[in-house]
């Protein structure tokens, strides 16, 4: 029974890997594009999120490819995510798909996780599903090494395009790549196989930009018009500290000595949203201040149409980016978000960026020439 499941970035790999793992026939979503959007958009609820609407367009096309089974994450969420599942369930079926199924990982829930993986698996007893699930984390910090690597290599590319030539050939081999031990090995070899095949001008002098926001819509470069891409190709390097790994990594989550990004962003953020009101609030407007404390040059902030928790992001962030004097942009998107703009806003923001650098580096030289 072919399985399938939202297209989620450099995850996609992940997912796919896991359900190797697990012994369970994978059929790979394709990459959402327009179409894709427009078929969500058509079906959906006019004012649902965006990641609603491309994801449901997205089992639609696979439906149609023949998936009989559906892996979709949901929770008890502070946000609508909780309702995506159920909700595009008796939408497919009002449409008249009524052969296939929903398998829901409640990702807040590792328990949950390992009961519903071991119960989709090829006959796999608890260990073994265990280790299934021990890889997938695992390979989660792979890929998450190689999109950092990607986002500074890709400003700073002799040869256009090497970068990307060079980050779908590891994906593929992160996927193909069995045992703990030479999944490891891998890691460590990541770093030092971008160093010997990209061409690289200095970074002296760069900007340096971070891409915070709703998860999905940052990690899915189908929705968000691909902006990490984009500011690259203008000669920023970028670094965005969202990854799936805050849900799944449990090696991490119980290491005492390492504390998660999303910890510390969360503890910044605490003063300005006090408890959780869904998404990565919290999160987003802490990461304006581990940022600027890290010598960042700006922050862009991204997230879906009519998404609650992110609308109070973009309500707060002002505020912080004025009090820490860190540039802010945020975009919204949605079906109908073309590129055109984005990029506009995208060479605005930059361009600010490069005058206020400017400017403070003549300042330092006044200062430096006053006796």
């Amino acid at each position: 029974m072919p399985f399938t499941y939202p297209h989620f970035g450099s995850l996609t790999y992940v997912i796919e890997s896991l359900l190797n793992e697990l012994g369970i026939d994978a059929l790979v979503p394709i990459k959402p594009t327009k179409k894709t959007a427009e078929l969500g958009a058509r079906y959906g609820p006019e004012f649902v999120c965006t990641p609603f609407k491309l994801t449901l367009g997205t089992f639609i096309e696979m439906l149609n490819k023949g998936a009989d089974v559906i892996g979709m994450g949901g929770c008890n969420a502070y946000c609508r995510f909780g309702y995506y599942w159920p909700v595009q369930k008796l939408i497919l079926e009002d449409m008249g798909y009524d052969n296939f199924r929903f398998v829901h990982i409640d990702y807040e829930k590792p328990l949950n996780i390992l009961k519903t993986l071991k119960a989709e698996s090829a006959g796999l007893n608890t260990l073994q599903t265990i280790r299934a699930f021990q890889i997938t984390w695992v390979k989660n910090r792979l890929t998450d090494r190689v999109d950092n690597l990607v986002y500074r290599y890709r400003a700073l590319e002799v040869i256009k395009g090497s970068t990307d030539r060079l980050a779908q050939k590891l994906f593929r081999k992160i996927v193909e790549t069995r045992g703990l031990l030479n999944i490891r090995k891998l890691y460590k070899e990541i770093p030092e196989i971008f160093k010997r095949e990209i061409e690289t001008y200095k970074d002296k002098g760069r900007l340096k930009v971070s891409v915070t926001g709703e998860i999905y819509v940052v990690l899915e470069p189908a929705l968000n018009v691909d902006v990490c891409r984009k500011l690259n190709n203008l000669g920023v390097i970028v670094e965005t500290p969202i990854t799936l790994r805050r849900f799944i990594d449990i090696g991490q989550k119980l290491n005492p000595f390492k504390k998660m990004h999303y910890l510390k962003a969360r503890k910044l953020g605490e003063p300005y949203v006090a408890h959780r009101v869904g998404g990565e609030t919290q999160e987003n407007l802490g990461d304006i201040i581990y940022y600027k404390k890290l010598g960042f040059d700006g922050n862009v902030h991204l997230y879906p149409f009519t998404c609650m928790p992110e609308i109070i992001t973009r309500a707060i962030a002002p505020e912080i980016s004025r009090k820490y004097d860190m540039p802010f942009l945020s975009l919204v998107v949605d079906e109908h978000t073309g590129e055109a703009g984005f990029q506009t806003r995208l060479e605005a923001f930059v361009d600010l960026l490069k005058r206020k650098k400017e400017d403070k580096t003549q300042q330092v030289q006044i200062m430096e020439v006053i006796p």
